[in-house]
């Protein structure tokens, strides 16, 4: 609940308790009267009957205005107190003219002397007095300039008579009274707020240390990532190396692959040079021996072979040989 919400409802239970309403002086006697008529209150005492009459208050009205003057009285009066001035014996019984007070539940009682403020078929004296004060009375709420008369005030629980009080003592209590509870709010507001910051304060505390976990809990997957992490880097540079390694091996094998080429063309020249003074050596040897044949001398032909297949033979094996090389 907010401040002005405290302070509205102790300012709410100051202004009903600390009203000042109309009241019976403490030295009136309480009488088992009930209405008889607008003017008069009767019961019996010793089985004789007494009248009870407001002194200096008459009535002059009619006969509508008398049934709704006495349904007011019928609604207040179900406590009747009396402060008696006289004792007359009448033919029917005995007359006391009196200070006549009626309540309707307690809390507050009206004095029959102010009936004329209500009804203007009454007829009397009502005496108002200046004070700084408000009251409340079943005829209506004075503030001001109130009428004279016995008053409770509820917030100090004192019982006084306008005129003959210093009403202004009672002011300044009810203003002390209202300091004090406009203190007493901001009290319990700051204490309301004090109770919602716990409260907030343990929460935010948990969600906290939920944050916390959460924070450790992605540390050690950080972790857990930078490790699968080095481990991959360690075999992406193994591999790099052994893709160099390779690379070089390659390269070094293109290279004797190179020297290889050349000197295969350099053997498939010298063959080839080989055979053309072969293929030459050999059409000399034709020629020599059909010279031979004409001229009768003996064949060479056998010979020239056999000098063939050595020549080739001595070439095949310095070929394989170049090869292993």
């Amino acid at each position: 609940m907010k401040l002005q919400g405290i302070i509205a409802l102790i300012m709410l239970a100051v202004a009903v308790f600390g009203q000042i309403v109309s009241w019976v002086p403490p030295h009136a006697q309480l009488v088992g009267a009930y209405v008889y008529n607008a003017t008069h209150f009767a019961y019996y005492k010793e089985g004789k009957a007494v009248y009870i009459a407001q002194e200096g208050l008459t009535f002059n009205g009619t006969k509508s205005e008398a049934q709704a003057v006495l349904q007011f009285l019928y609604s207040q009066c179900k406590y009747v107190a009396v402060e008696v001035k006289n004792v007359t014996l009448t033919g029917r019984g005995e007359l006391w003219p009196s200070e006549v007070y009626c309540s309707q539940d307690g809390s507050s009682w009206l004095w029959l002397r102010l009936l004329p403020l209500r009804f203007a078929a009454y007829k009397g004296a009502v005496d108002f007095v200046n004070a700084s004060i408000t009251v409340y009375t079943p005829i209506g709420v004075f503030t001001g300039y109130v009428p004279a008369g016995w008053y409770l005030d509820r917030g100090t629980n004192t019982v006084f008579r306008l005129p003959g009080f210093n009403a202004s003592l009672i002011t300044e209590i009810h203003k002390l009274q209202t300091v004090i509870a406009q203190l007493t709010a901001q009290l319990q507001a700051a204490s309301a707020n004090n109770s919602q910051l716990s409260a907030l304060l343990t929460q935010l505390s948990a969600k906290a240390r939920e944050l916390e976990s959460q924070r450790k809990a992605l540390e050690e997957a950080v972790r857990h990532r930078e490790s699968v992490i080095s481990a991959l880097s360690a075999q992406l540079q193994a591999a790099r190396a052994e893709a160099d390694a390779l690379r070089k091996q390659l390269e070094e094998a293109r290279r004797e692959n190179e020297v290889l080429k050349a000197k295969l063309s350099q053997l498939n020249a010298t063959y080839a040079d080989k055979i053309s003074q072969l293929q030459l050596q050999l059409n000399q040897l034709s020629q020599m021996k059909l010279q031979a044949q004409e001229e009768g001398g003996p064949n060479l032909l056998p010979i020239l072979f056999i000098a063939l297949i050595a020549i080739v033979g001595a070439l095949v094996y310095i070929r394989k040989k170049r090869a292993e090389e």
